[in-house]
């Protein structure tokens, strides 16, 4: 899916509509420059940016929300290794401070779950693991990752690594050392 307008409003409002696209290699310096100011450079010393750098995030898995040509929000699924296998990392997604209130995080996570999801069925990976709030994210499938299951890179809040299973069960033989995606 290259595009599908997500309108939060019940008549057409421009103040509150907003389209999903797929990223492109033309908006990357804008996403870089929207995950800046939404992040900061302390973004850089967290343990979900170990396992991206230096790996180009899966094209066809991450989007950015537009209001009319402005980027107003991203997300990026970035193929990880987790132990043996081959899972997605998810992140950043980040949104604009003006525009939080419209449901772009929402659209956009919805889009890049879905998304991978219908990969999964095709072969990708089955997985999706990334460090953030429960109380957010478990409405789009996600829960903790048991203790000792995984090992990050850098420390974290080991309540704060979570996992959605794409294809029911896909998690469960999962254990080991996070590592970059080679």
């Amino acid at each position: 899916m290259s595009s599908s307008k997500i309108d939060n409003s019940s008549a057409s409002n421009s103040e509150t509509s907003f389209e999903i696209r797929l990223q492109t290699s033309a908006n990357l310096e804008a996403v870089e420059i929207l995950t800046m100011n939404v992040f900061g450079p302390g973004m850089f010393a967290r343990a979900a940016y170990a396992l991206r750098e230096g790996v180009e995030p899966e094209t066809h898995l991450s989007f950015v929300a537009c209001k009319g040509e402005e980027i107003i929000g991203s997300v990026r699924l970035t193929k990880i290794r987790w132990g043996e296998d081959t899972v997605l990392m998810l992140g950043p997604l980040g949104v604009l401070r003006e525009y939080k209130s419209l449901g772009a995080g929402r659209a956009l996570m919805k889009q890049a779950v879905d998304t991978a999801r219908e990969h999964a069925k095709q072969g990708g990976p089955k997985a999706i693991i990334l460090v953030g709030d429960l109380a957010y994210y478990q409405q789009f499938g996600f829960e903790r990752i048991p203790a000792g299951k995984i090992e990050l890179p850098r420390p974290v809040d080991r309540m704060r690594v979570l996992v959605c299973d794409l294809v029911e069960g896909a998690s469960v033989d999962c254990s080991g050392q996070a590592t970059r995606f080679a």
